[in-house]
């Protein structure tokens, strides 16, 4: 079956080639703006990190700056501009739009296609905005960004990648030299320096940027709908519900600490339904007999709470994370520059 999606990768990769061709020869312009935009994005179809990476940056500059943060809203009606507000519904704006604004509830949120639209418009109506960061924007070259950061993980970096729809990349591999910054996400052993140094010397061959490494740090567990918090999960068996685009951490992570009795995958973003809570609820109530918790994603989290009438009376709990940076000063003092550096009216 994969080998009959080879053609259709191959004319995918021409199309996108000549897309940025258009760019580069400057047929397609890139709008420029007064004010400092960092770019975080991948070459790839999701599961990189981008959204935590997005906050990680949001947190490490909104004590000095005024932020506003751009996201298409993957999977909402439609694609028009919208501030999004905390209980805003996932159909309206997205899921990770709203987790972004929940975590951050004085940066200024938005969801829109057209990028430029975005920001021209937040500018105007928001004079006291000095950067903007665009979550998911790496394809977006309508925008010429300060600052481009370049996701990839450790585990399926983007050079052994293919076009899709035989692989899982939107754009050429030697598009990475645009990046200004590239990480390396979900890397689980910052002590590898074998394996690191192998990815570095790979990566070299498309850019010279130097690569940074990060991972993921799980916090403690909390209610979905009060956000109490529960330290230990240890005496409970766990039924998980996850509509990410890669759970292989999360699953490891989990099972050291508890067991997954049943694991409800669903693909990335999903819309959950009724039938699905019923079917979830159904197995639920079939263990009660067991110290028995439902435990997802943050994420995920968020496409569930409409469903609250439903869970009520059972223990849901979704698992915070935070992303954790290895050398991370030097991330941070490179980041933190180049805002000043470019600050708007300075």
């Amino acid at each position: 079956m994969n080998i009959l999606l080879i053609p259709l990768s191959k004319l995918f990769g021409i199309i996108t080639t000549l897309r940025n061709l258009l760019f580069d020869l400057g047929i397609f312009k890139s709008h420029t703006f007064k004010i400092p935009i960092i770019c975080i994005g991948n070459l790839s179809t999701g599961g990189t990190g981008k959204t935590p990476h997005t906050d990680y940056i949001t947190n490490l500059l909104k004590s000095e700056y005024k932020i506003a943060i751009i996201s298409r809203g993957y999977k909402r009606k439609n694609y028009d501009f919208k501030y999004v507000r905390i209980n805003d519904s996932v159909s309206d704006v997205g899921d990770e739009s709203i987790m972004l604004k929940r975590k951050n509830p004085n940066c200024v949120v938005a969801v829109c296609g057209d990028r430029v639209k975005a920001i021209s418009k937040i500018i105007k109506e928001h004079e006291d905005i000095d950067l903007i960061i665009l979550d998911d924007g790496f394809q977006h070259r309508w925008v010429k960004s300060g600052m481009n950061i370049l996701l990839t993980t450790a585990n399926n970096p983007f050079y052994i990648d293919n076009y899709l729809p035989h692989g899982t990349l939107r754009e050429s591999i030697k598009e990475s030299r645009r990046a200004d910054k590239i990480i390396i996400t979900n890397n689980l052993d910052f002590s590898n320096e074998k394996e690191a140094n192998k990815i570095r010397k790979n990566i070299a061959k498309y850019s010279k940027e130097k690569c940074y490494f990060t991972s993921i740090e799980y916090l403690s567990y909390k209610n979905i709908f009060n956000n109490d918090q529960l330290k230990d999960i240890s005496d409970y068996h766990v039924v998980l519900i996850s509509g990410i685009a890669n759970t292989d951490t999360l699953t490891t992570y989990l099972s050291k600490k508890t067991t997954i009795i049943k694991h409800f995958k669903f693909k990335d973003h999903h819309n959950f339904s009724e039938e699905d809570i019923n079917k979830i609820l159904l197995y639920y109530n079939s263990i009660r007999k067991i110290k028995t918790l439902i435990l997802t994603t943050e994420k995920d989290s968020i496409r569930l709470l409409k469903f609250e009438q439903k869970f009520k009376n059972t223990l849901v709990c979704y698992l915070p994370i935070k992303i954790q940076f290895q050398n991370q000063l030097t991330f941070d003092k490179e980041l933190k520059k180049y805002v000043r550096t470019n600050k708007r009216n300075s």
